[in-house]
């Protein structure tokens, strides 16, 4: 099995939910199953996470052709964290299919790397994965949280499934990845940039990438970097973003 799906609600409009590095298809996504009372949602967990196969190393770019093929013949399209990007490249490559993207605290540091706050963590995370012992899954992961100046304390040993998602973020190099931001912006789809305010680098890097983009970033504080778990106020922003599409 290449990634997976679960399918919430069986009316309505599609979205495609793509989830992030830690946090494992509707594991990230539980608070938005109340949308399934008027749209029909898939769940994505990309390869390598889950149940799903083994990979050797996470690749957006193939990620970004399964959202593509999950699309079908055209869907609403959400992603948090690194799942922000595979979200944007998927949106890059088929916009045609693309009915509207919401992005979550994408990591896209190369857009804001003049900021000194983004710049701050971006060198902070390589610093990370240069001495980092990959073998030890609990240190790698809390070393990661802490380069993000996140504060969130790892349970020891680390849930099964954090723990499977934690061998795929070794392979990551979150500082390197690339959104065709072009595509993205001269696209006609409706786009929504929604940051949490916790981050001054997760904000600087949401409000350039609103800003390359001509849009306002939303701001929805609460539930730290994974926002949409603040639940209906990120559920009814959702909802007029699709609106409006």
């Amino acid at each position: 099995m290449t990634y997976a799906v679960e399918n919430w609600g069986s009316g309505g409009e599609q979205i495609v939910l793509v989830h992030g590095s830690l946090a494992v298809g509707a594991a990230a996504f539980g608070e938005q199953k109340a949308l399934a009372d008027s749209f029909s949602l898939s769940v994505m967990t990309r390869r390598g996470y889950g149940g799903t196969c083994r990979i050797n190393a996470v690749d957006v770019l193939r990620d970004a052709e399964d959202v593509v093929e999950l699309l079908g013949s055209g869907a609403h399209l959400v992603g948090t964290s690194m799942g922000g990007i595979v979200a944007m490249n998927a949106a890059g490559r088929r916009p045609d299919l693309v009915r509207s993207l919401t992005v979550i605290e994408p990591p896209a540091f190369a857009l804001a790397s003049d900021l000194p706050a983004v710049r701050r963590v971006s060198e902070a995370l390589k610093a990370h994965w240069a001495v980092a012992d990959p073998t030890e899954l609990h240190a790698f992961v809390t070393g990661f949280v802490a380069a993000l100046e996140m504060n969130m304390p790892l349970p020891d040993p680390l849930p099964a499934p954090v723990a499977d998602a934690a061998v795929n973020l070794i392979t990551e190099r979150p500082w390197r990845v690339d959104v065709p931001i072009g595509a993205v912006a001269d696209a006609s789809y409706p786009k929504l940039v929604v940051t949490g305010g916790w981050s001054e680098a997760f904000d600087g890097i949401s409000m350039r990438l609103a800003g390359l983009l001509n849009l306002e970033c939303h701001h929805l504080p609460g539930a730290g970097h994974a926002v949409q778990k603040v639940g209906a106020p990120f559920n009814e922003l959702l909802r007029k973003q699709i609106a409006s599409a």
